[in-house]
């Protein structure tokens, strides 16, 4: 991936520059090394996390003070769960090299480590939930097992008759709160296991719920859709991945680049409180602004000022210097603004602002004869980037989370309960 980047950085620069010293061919072909070297590198991360990928010892084998999430499913969704989501704004090499399985164990880790039957006759194991491979004449002994000591079970909802067994035993449990059902695929294998499995469950199941009507688009090919989780009289209810939460601004909080794993927790939240854990990204509670967002501001702001005036040999009042000042003063003094109240992208936008300036200050320090005013440049590069370095502490993220929120007093969570 690294000599596919140096590649693909020569061709570029040949493109800008208008010439090719070595022959416009040659930069076609750098480009097509590029393309083949981080396509295939991102395939090499990815078969590397299955090689690096541990067998289970069988379940009763484990630890008594182990917690688990027990992963159910038909062997025929392996490789729906083993997808990588496509799509991305940012490109095909912007995306996460993580599967949706990887994903969906990142997102239920605070309930345990997560597990599943091994399909057999794998040459390797797929990544994400531990893989134990049991005997034909012992794997539903495996599966009670888990069962009877799983903080949370999640059933893909796969297609035909072949996961009857085990959703019949789930059922006999009697422990809805710890069950999550999995819409994978599409609604027409949703639909498939439910006309199968409808009449086991005490309740029924709801019809799958509507993919389009969500707040958060997630990415062009994407196999988990939906879940459905149960009150403890197995009540269901269907949720879409990306949907509206009437105490959640969604929006804030998932991610399209790690959408299974930002997006399902959110879809489950009910499930989360419950068993009084945290939810992966979002604190309990609103929490102050933290001092790092306000002195990030003033050395921005201040970075602006020595941008604008360094322009004209710090002559502020030279009509080049207030043009500047008006036509990128107003917006970047909006956009700080945004980033004063908490603005998830705005906060962005002004890290990336940092963190361009200040390199490319430090560029023009490093080049004799490009700059007469060198001091300028370095206090410019100095105050952008520890601005933009401020904007990416813990407290802030943190912070930035817990506005989305929605707070018991507004008028959205009044409308909810009258509701």
């Amino acid at each position: 991936m690294t000599v596919g980047t140096i590649s693909g950085a020569a061709a570029y620069s040949a493109v800008r520059r208008g010439t090719a010293p070595q022959g416009w061919p040659a930069t076609a072909a750098e480009f097509a090394l590029m393309t083949a070297l981080l396509g295939g590198g991102r395939w090499a991360i990815r078969q590397s996390h299955r090689h690096r990928a541990k067998t289970l010892r069988p379940v009763d084998a484990l630890p008594h003070d182990q917690e688990i999430v027990l992963f159910l499913r038909a062997f025929t969704d392996d490789e729906g769960f083993a997808n990588v989501p496509r799509g991305h704004p940012h490109g095909p090499w912007a995306a996460t090299t993580d599967t949706e399985e990887q994903q969906l164990a990142q997102a239920t880790a605070p309930f345990g480590q997560m597990i599943a039957l091994g399909k057999p006759g794998d040459a390797l194991p797929q990544t994400g939930a531990g893989r134990y491979y049991a005997a034909d004449h012992e794997w539903q002994t495996q599966v009670l097992a888990a069962l009877d000591r799983a903080r949370l079970v999640i059933l893909a909802c796969g297609p035909g008759r072949g996961l009857r067994w085990e959703t019949e035993r789930i059922v006999a449990f009697n422990r809805p709160e710890r069950l999550v059902l999995v819409v994978a695929r599409d609604a027409d294998q949703y639909e498939s296991f439910r006309a199968e499995m409808h009449d086991l469950f005490p309740k029924g199941l709801p019809r799958a719920p509507d993919f389009e009507n969500v707040v958060v688009k997630g990415p062009d090919h994407v196999h988990i859709r939906a879940v459905v989780w149960f009150d403890g009289d197995w009540t269901p209810h269907a949720t879409a991945l990306g949907a509206a939460d009437p105490e959640v601004r969604v929006h804030r909080l998932i991610e399209p680049s790690a959408w299974v794993r930002t997006a399902f927790p959110l879809a489950i939240r009910p499930v989360y409180q419950r068993a009084g854990l945290a939810i992966p990204g979002l604190p309990a509670t609103r929490h102050t602004r933290p001092w790092q967002v306000p002195v990030a501001l003033v050395l921005c702001a201040l970075a602006l000022v020595l941008l604008s005036a360094g322009t004209d040999g710090f002559d502020l009042s030279s009509e080049k210097t207030t043009t500047l000042l008006i036509f990128l003063g107003l917006p970047f003094s909006v956009l700080l603004y945004r980033t004063w109240c908490g603005g998830h992208i705005s906060i962005r936008f002004v890290q990336f602002f940092g963190w361009l300036f200040g390199a490319v200050s430090f560029m023009v320090l490093v080049m004799p004869g490009t700059t007469r005013h060198p001091l300028v440049a370095g206090l410019l590069g100095t105050l952008s980037s520890t601005g933009a370095l401020l904007l990416g502490r813990h407290r802030v993220r943190e912070w930035v989370a817990s506005l989305a929120l929605v707070p018991p007093d507004s008028p959205r969570a009044s409308r909810r309960k009258r509701k």
